[in-house]
């Protein structure tokens, strides 16, 4: 979707890109509403995410930005979801700069670029306008966070036998090993992936089944287990 310009005096033009705002926090909404219309962006802010999703629209947007307090998984659950209405938009998100393990996994599920919040007013247009032009923008102090974790083969295994929702127990009786060696091959995975607790794991599998030789087949209804975010 191309941005409408105007042709302004000396043949410079300005730019005004259509962006769709959602915020759970209205500080923030207001904060990223005043950064982008001061640059002379129309931003609207339609309400639920989810009803907007489902709902018939009309007019796309140019870019989206979504921010979200209520944890990276619901963030990152919502990006997917946009992504998949949006395949040829962009989604720009706001996070909180101590979730600098966040911007991987926001790239991931579909972001074109992730902004901190306690940068939004200096970095947030200059984002819009990049991801507009084609580019990827991250917080320069979070580009190792993009590089593909190293996870080791057993380390996959027992990732994946997680998600079909296999305890600890079950996976060492599986594996003929100690239980306490599944929970380190856990810790470290964990560590190397960014998350904190098997569900959060599990999304991450999910996204990338080829990469742990998940069958479709194996693909639960529901990976949550009685360990819940435990190791």
């Amino acid at each position: 979707m191309s941005v409408d310009c105007t042709i302004l005096d000396e043949g410079r033009t300005q730019c005004a890109p259509l962006v769709e705002l959602f915020a759970d926090d209205d500080l923030a909404a207001r904060r990223i509403e005043s950064v982008l219309t001061a640059d002379g962006m129309d931003v609207a802010a339609p309400g639920d995410v989810a009803e907007w999703i489902t709902s018939d629209q009309g007019i796309d947007p140019h870019v989206v930005v979504i921010t979200f307090g209520r944890g990276l998984t619901e963030r990152d659950r919502q990006i997917r979801r946009l992504r998949k209405r949006l395949p040829e938009g962009h989604l720009i998100a706001v996070i909180p700069e101590d979730s600098r393990r966040g911007v991987r996994r926001a790239i991931e599920a579909g972001a074109d670029g992730v902004v901190f919040e306690s940068a939004l007013e200096s970095v947030l247009s200059p984002t819009v306008r990049a991801v507009l032009a084609g580019q990827t923008a991250v917080p320069a102090a979070a580009c190792r966070e993009l590089d593909q974790p190293a996870l080791s083969g057993r380390e996959k295994q027992v990732l994946g036998m997680v998600v079909t929702g296999l305890s600890n127990k079950a996976i060492a009786g599986q594996l003929f090993l100690a239980e306490s060696t599944v929970k380190c091959h856990l810790s470290s995975a964990f560590s190397k992936l960014g998350v904190r607790s098997r569900n959060e794991a599990a999304d991450v599998v999910l996204q990338s089944e080829h990469q742990f030789g998940l069958a479709s087949s194996a693909r639960p209804a529901t990976y949550a287990t009685t360990e819940g975010s435990e190791l």
